[in-house]
């Protein structure tokens, strides 16, 4: 019960709930996306089968979706019925976890540069939480087909308030934070496509 409320909290309250994240670590961050991922992983899954297109960003509310028809249509995978539901599901699951293990450090990295600050383990720690306590929105309702990215902008908001309060930071420096962050992503997204281009191009 008492991860429900937080959640409740962060949608109708984000700043005070992100201010009540103190001591919050790597474990409870784990924890919380392995709770309510599978809401928006399980459902979207469902409404691939009944036509959602999720390859398309209009329809996706976060990057983990847009993962998981790309990687199904990779490995040629079309099983249909129940059994490509929990595929999709799965695979929304690893675009999560991998998303959240490659924004902490660059989070993390981002927050150091604005602020100086030189324990980076404990900025780690923070920069995890900020992440996945922000994508709440994303994990709830990232399966609502939404026009323009709306719930993936809806948690990018969200994780610029939970940046702000968790690190005690201002609004310029959260926001800085925040965009050095989403372009750092952005550059490492890139380089991954452009070496995934030329491993598929190896004889």
């Amino acid at each position: 019960m008492g991860r429900l409320r937080l959640v409740y909290r962060i949608i109708v309250d984000p700043l005070g709930s992100f201010r009540s994240l103190e001591g919050m670590g790597f474990r409870e961050s784990l924890c919380h996306m392995l709770t309510f991922g599978w809401v928006t992983a399980f459902l979207a899954g469902a409404l691939s089968l009944r036509g959602v297109d999720y390859s398309d960003p209009s329809n996706a509310g976060g990057s983990a979706q847009l993962f998981a028809p790309w990687a199904l249509e990779a490995l040629g995978v079309d099983v249909g019925g129940f059994a490509e539901v929990l595929l999709f599901s799965g695979f929304v699951m690893v675009g999560y976890l991998v998303l959240a293990a490659v924004s902490a450090p660059v989070l993390a990295s981002a927050v150091w540069l604005v602020t100086g600050r030189p324990a980076f383990g404990e900025t780690l720690r923070r920069a995890a939480v900020a992440v996945v306590y922000g994508m709440t929105p994303g994990f709830l309702f990232g399966w609502v087909p939404n026009p323009f990215y709306a719930v993936g902008l809806w948690a990018t908001l969200w994780q610029t308030l939970a940046v702000r309060e968790v690190f005690s930071l201002s609004w310029r420096r959260a926001v800085v934070a925040v965009l050095l962050w989403i372009v750092g992503v952005g550059v490492l997204h890139d380089l991954a496509g452009l070496l995934v281009d030329a491993l598929l191009l190896l004889p």
